[in-house]
């Protein structure tokens, strides 16, 4: 089976809803600050991998002058579709592309981005030498990873304390993790110094959501979501309750009908000599 047989992707309905609620709680703050971290001197070619519906594809458009090539891949379709849809800019070019298994020819870009992806790959080590191969010498790779859970307070009520005592009966709850499963320094610094990387750092970056009516974010994460899917078959007599529990910890941790929460993510940079 090919590694992009087995990867993780948003496809339709869940394509949708992961741009509509997901993309302004989680996305745009990190995405405005990975385009902020950009010297564009020199570069005259960039590379976006897991690009998902373009929400730091924008940012990264504003950010590089108009000469410099962007080039925005994904492994759905259905979500290149989205990002296609909503970004009116014709200096990008949109393609459907395996991170583990990347068409470009080596030595093709100046920067490598990818925001919130790498964590999904099956083949994790193989992404990493892919993006090293594609970077010129002296190219850079920028990544974001999703922090643990319990840095996460959102997530850590979400998945920690709502989601996974209800499965407690099963030997292996690793799928809930996923997203989070790349938190550790020395583990993103040993697949970086695999890949073929120098200069490696690895630095926890926090920053707060926009407000975003506390409706969305039930929807985005558990009534719209494939975990509110996975409870739903689990035990459906558990979902309303879940939801009303969810609805009533986040106004009372977060405050409001319009609550703002903390992140956390680990930005990972390396240089290909």
């Amino acid at each position: 089976m090919q590694p992009s047989e087995k990867a993780f992707k948003f496809t339709g309905d869940d394509a949708e809803n992961y741009d509509k609620y997901l993309g302004p709680i989680l996305f745009e703050p990190y995405g405005r600050y990975l385009a902020s971290k950009i010297d564009a001197t020199n570069i005259s070619s960039v590379l976006e991998i897991a690009c998902g519906t373009g929400r730091v594809t924008r940012q990264l458009r504003k950010a590089l002058p108009a000469s410099v090539k962007l080039v925005a891949t994904d492994l759905s379709s259905d979500m290149l579709a989205i990002a296609e849809r909503e970004i009116d800019n014709a200096g990008i070019e949109f393609r459907t592309e395996d991170a583990q298994n990347l068409s470009f020819a080596g030595n093709s870009f100046d920067l490598v981005i990818c925001q919130f992806g790498m964590m999904f790959l099956p083949d994790k080590a193989r992404g990493f030498s892919e993006v090293c191969r594609v970077l010129k010498p002296g190219g850079k790779f920028l990544c974001f990873t999703w922090d643990d859970t319990l840095n996460i307070p959102l997530y850590k009520l979400l998945v920690n304390e709502l989601l996974l005592p209800h499965f407690a009966d099963e030997n292996d709850t690793s799928r809930f993790f996923t997203p989070f499963a790349m938190h550790d320094p020395s583990e993103l610094e040993t697949y970086m110094e695999n890949a073929g990387f120098t200069a490696i750092k690895v630095k926890r970056v926090a920053l707060r959501s926009g407000p975003h009516k506390k409706a969305g974010i039930i929807d985005a994460m558990l009534r719209k979501h494939r975990l509110g899917r996975e409870l739903m078959e689990k035990n459906e007599h558990a979902f309303e309750p879940a939801i009303k529990k969810f609805d009533e910890e986040i106004s009372k941790r977060f405050g409001g009908d319009e609550p703002t929460v903390d992140l956390s993510a680990l930005l990972t940079t390396g240089v290909k000599p």
